[in-house]
């Protein structure tokens, strides 16, 4: 409850601050408050279940889902001060926009209503599997430390840089097929390489000190955040980087974690009021010097709205603009080349459909690309299904993410226990894109899974094979995996 109290103080604060520099008129500070009342009340719940029922922040995946969810809820809440810059299309009022935020918050209590009824992997248990298995994480994140390195020299020297800069290939303009598998090399271990380079640093030492290992995960860490911000020109890492962090925190403790999530939820707000300052910073040309605070509080906190788009397509298209085939399309795109040959010649951009046959907005897609929406759960809800899906969509999710989770928990031990779950945590995380990513999401968390546990088993292998090889007989049993 002091958490929820302590918000209002912080949003209140930054509320009147905000009205006083920009001269704010009642609807705007009025709804700004409201919008970050409703933020701070489900924020506090959403933690009070994951105490309640004792869940894992990085082992259980519907938990991971939401709290970036709530990030972004509570990160849109200052967009009534400024117009729908980057979106003019939507045509929204500051009473629709509101309505369509209270539908959100409202949506996301319910998820976090379901969370409460589901079982899930305790911190105590995800805890006591990284100390058993501590060896295999240090190496896993050595590993991924060495592949993430590699992938990004390769992509360098083909040439591949920022979507925001004149390189000449990028992840939207491809060089050729066989470049995918570096770029998901350089995303795969990218991420393995932030994560478990992060559970290296923030766990407590276990055996003898490794000072050179210690350099290796903080520089693994701080090479893909800088790639991310520095060369590929991207804000999001700032976001999800401090949130990995929190989540991570788990293995000193379940409370530090939680105290470092709510410690967010109060600082970003504030702090993405300096976006288009960070943007100019790193060189991306999309907005300009002179930017107010409005126009920042356009570019950047609308970015992070969650409602805005399901809303307008349901109020600009009387509820109309929706194709469930848009489903089955995702589904087939999620069928790997190999064994789906030309599928790009059978799968329809159903998507594209909707937004240009059925509203008139601009889409596209890849380098076709003419308009980039925040595709979160709750719009992919209203193109497949219209209204009901926007509350239907992001439920369904966290019920099959908390399915999962239990069955892998069920299922698996030793090795494969965190092995599974983090990587479905990860999978989850990612919570923007298409219908398409639906599927792909968790297909990422099953590729994750199979690298995690190759490279996990190959490193114990070869571990083994150097200690006998290099040990007399007599001390081999005594050596520490």
């Amino acid at each position: 409850m002091s958490f929820f109290f302590v918000s209002l103080l912080v949003y209140g604060g930054l509320t009147f601050w905000l009205t006083g520099r920009v001269e704010g008129t009642t609807a705007e500070w009025g709804y700004t408050l409201l919008h970050l009342t409703l933020a701070a009340a489900i924020n506090a719940h959403l933690l009070w279940v994951a105490r309640r029922r004792q869940l894992s922040f990085l082992g259980c995946a519907p938990l991971a889902f939401l709290v970036v969810y709530h990030f972004y809820f509570t990160m849109a809440g200052l967009k009534y001060f400024s117009p729908i810059l980057l979106y003019p299309q939507f045509n929204l009022t500051l009473d629709a926009q509101f309505l369509g935020s209270v539908a959100g918050g409202g949506v996301l209590l319910l998820c976090g209503l379901l969370l409460r009824s589901q079982p899930g992997p305790s911190p105590a248990r995800m805890q006591g599997w990284i100390t058993r298995h501590w060896p295999d994480v240090r190496r896993l994140m050595l590993i991924s430390v060495v592949g993430s390195v590699l992938c990004k020299v390769i992509l360098y020297r083909l040439g591949y840089g920022s979507i925001y800069s004149e390189s000449a290939y990028n992840p939207n303009a491809v060089r050729g097929y066989g470049d995918f598998f570096v770029l998901l090399g350089n995303d795969t271990f990218g991420v393995l390489s932030l994560v478990f380079g992060l559970i290296y640093l923030l766990h407590p030492s276990v055996g003898r000190k490794r000072p050179l290992t210690f350099l290796l995960a903080l520089a693994g860490v701080l090479l893909q955040i800088m790639y991310a911000l520095l060369y590929l020109k991207g804000r999001m890492i700032l976001l999800t980087a401090p949130i990995t962090f929190a989540l991570a925190a788990e293995v000193v403790s379940h409370r530090r974690a939680e105290r470092l999530i709510q410690l967010l939820l109060l600082v970003l707000p504030p702090a993405s009021l300096l976006g288009v300052q960070l943007t100019l910073l790193i060189g991306r040309f999309n907005l300009p010097e002179d930017t107010g605070l409005r126009l920042a509080i356009g570019a950047v906190n609308r970015r992070a709205d969650l409602t805005d788009f399901p809303t307008a397509v349901v109020l600009n298209s009387g509820g109309q603009a929706h194709d469930a085939r848009i489903v089955s399309q995702a589904l087939l795109n999620a069928i790997p080349r190999a064994f789906f040959p030309g599928k790009e010649e059978v799968i329809k951009d159903v998507y594209s459909q909707i937004l240009e046959q059925q509203l008139g907005w601009p889409a596209g897609f890849g380098e076709d690309l003419q308009a980039d929406y925040l595709d979160t759960a709750f719009s992919n809800g209203v193109l497949a299904f219209g209204a009901v899906g926007f509350v239907v969509l992001p439920l369904v999710l966290v019920g099959l993410y908390g399915w999962l989770a239990a069955v892998l928990a069920r299922t698996f031990h030793g090795l494969t226990y965190g092995f599974t779950l983090i990587p479905l945590t990860l999978a989850a995380m990612h919570i923007e894109g298409e219908w398409v990513w639906i599927p792909l999401n968790f297909r990422q968390g099953l590729s994750f899974a199979v690298i995690c546990l190759g490279i996990a088993w190959v490193a114990r292998l070869a571990h083994d094979v150097l200690v006998v090889a290099t040990h007399p007989p007599h001390l081999v049993g005594a050596e520490s995996r």
